[in-house]
C-alpha cells in the first residue's frame, strides 16, 4: 500500500467529523472535531476491528443491532502476500446496513467488495465512505444516492469509469482516485461534474 493511501486511512481514523473548505487553487483545511479516544473509545458509537481479528469474511451481525453507530471501520487483509489460507477479506455490505441509521463514517478498506447495496443510500447521516484497495469494486451507481456525502475514498480500486450521475454529489469535498485506470477524457467529466470537489488522480 502507498503512504499516501495510508495517509488517507489514518485521516478517516483520525478526523471522523468532518469541516472542510476549500478555494480555488485547491487548497484543504480540515478541523478535527469530536476526536475518538481510541484507546477507551465510546463502544456505542464506534466499532473498529479488522477481518484478521475477527477472523472471517463478513461484517458480523452484532453490528446492525448497534444502532447508535456512528464510526464503522473494518480493515481487511492483502491477501497476495502471506499465509492465503488464513485470509479474510469482506466481500458484500449486508443490506443489513440499513439499520444503522446514525452511521456517519463507514471504512472498509482493503477488502473484496464488489457491488455497493441500495441501503447505504437509505443512511442519511452518511458523510464519509473508505473502499480504498477494494480491486474487484465495479458497481458503484449506489454511491451516487448518498447526496449526504463529502468524503469519498476510492484509491486503488481499478476503476475505469464513475457513474454518469456522479454530478449528483453535490456536497462532495475530498474524492480520491489515485490507482485507478481512469482516462483523460473520464477525468476530465469527472472534474467537471464536481467542479467544487477536490479530486486525487494521481500519486
Amino acid at each position: 500500500m502507498t503512504n499516501l493511501k495510508c495517509t488517507i486511512i489514518l485521516l478517516i481514523y483520525s478526523t471522523l467529523v468532518f469541516s472542510c473548505s476549500s478555494s480555488k487553487q485547491g487548497e484543504v483545511l480540515i478541523t478535527e472535531k469530536n476526536k475518538i479516544n481510541w484507546k477507551n473509545p465510546d463502544t456505542t458509537k464506534t466499532y473498529s476491528s479488522s477481518t484478521k481479528i475477527l477472523k472471517q469474511n463478513t461484517i458480523p451481525d452484532s453490528v446492525f443491532s448497534m444502532l447508535h453507530i456512528e464510526y464503522l471501520t473494518i480493515n481487511g487483509m492483502d491477501c497476495d502476500y502471506g499465509d492465503v489460507v488464513n485470509c479474510w477479506m469482506i466481500k458484500e455490505i449486508p443490506t443489513s446496513i440499513k439499520n444503522l441509521k446514525e452511521l456517519k463514517s463507514l471504512s472498509l478498506a482493503l477488502n473484496a467488495i464488489v457491488t455497493i447495496p441500495i441501503e447505504l443510500a437509505s443512511l442519511k447521516k452518511l458523510i464519509a465512505i473508505d473502499l480504498t484497495d477494494n480491486a474487484g469494486l465495479r458497481e458503484i451507481e449506489t454511491l451516487t444516492k448518498i447526496e449526504t456525502l463529502e468524503y469519498l475514498w476510492l484509491y486503488g480500486c481499478g476503476l475505469t469509469k464513475l457513474p454518469k450521475d456522479i454530478s449528483n454529489l453535490k456536497n462532495l469535498k475530498q474524492l480520491g482516485l489515485v490507482g485507478n485506470n481512469l482516462d483523460k477524457y473520464e477525468q476530465q467529466r469527472i472534474k467537471n461534474a464536481l467542479p467544487n470537489c477536490i479530486i486525487n488522480f494521481d500519486k
